[in-house]
């Protein structure tokens, strides 16, 4: 994440289980008796929550949940003054793009990613970029680079830089599950 920012925050998909049944990266580590700290992998949770008990989940990789995007976007639109400008990167790598993204511009994102660069509202990052209409941007970020939001493709959840307000406000929505992180701890899924 950009060093310019004052606070970050990881939000995070819910785990899937039975009968898609969502659930909380906290009532996991409830049920597994461990802390949830701001580095934990989604991985590792499903594993040992299958192991304990029996029951397979799993976490969406490489997007966000409908849900998540929603209310990231509801929140982060109050904290830029260019809600109608925000720019989304999409990994030009995936296979099933929609037709009509593949001809915008490309450009070459850390770690080496060639990545589609594409233009609307902040509320545009609850479209999906796929013809299953399955995922959606991990990296945004306003005209006026107020804040952004990050992650690789293989990622489990997504990072926002951004004032330490729009932050508290992100923590503070219920819609979102969160994880107050130190700018300059290296987290999982995280390339500079």
């Amino acid at each position: 994440m950009p060093e310019t920012f004052p606070a970050v925050v990881r939000v995070l998909n819910p785990f899937v289980g039975a009968a898609e049944r969502k659930l909380s990266w906290a009532a996991v580590a409830q049920e597994l008796g461990i802390p949830l700290k701001g580095a934990a992998v989604g991985d590792h949770l499903c594993q040992d929550y299958e192991a304990k008990t029996g029951e397979k989940i799993n976490v969406d990789f490489g997007t966000l949940d409908y849900k998540v995007a929603s209310s990231l976007a509801d929140v982060l639109s109050r904290y830029t003054t260019t809600p109608d400008k925000c720019f989304f990167a999409v990994w030009a790598g995936y296979s099933d793009i929609r037709d009509e993204l593949t001809g915008a511009p490309v450009i070459v994102l850390p770690p080496k990613r060639e990545m589609y660069l594409l233009e609307g509202p902040v509320r545009a990052a609850t479209e999906a970029f796929d013809e299953q209409r399955y995922r959606r941007s991990l990296r945004w970020w306003p005209a006026d680079r107020s804040w952004c939001v990050g992650n690789d493709l293989y990622a489990d959840s997504v990072y926002i830089a951004g004032s330490k307000a729009c932050v508290s406000a992100l923590v503070d929505d219920p819609g979102l599950e969160t994880l107050v992180v130190d700018p300059a701890d290296i987290h999982p899924g995280i390339y500079a």
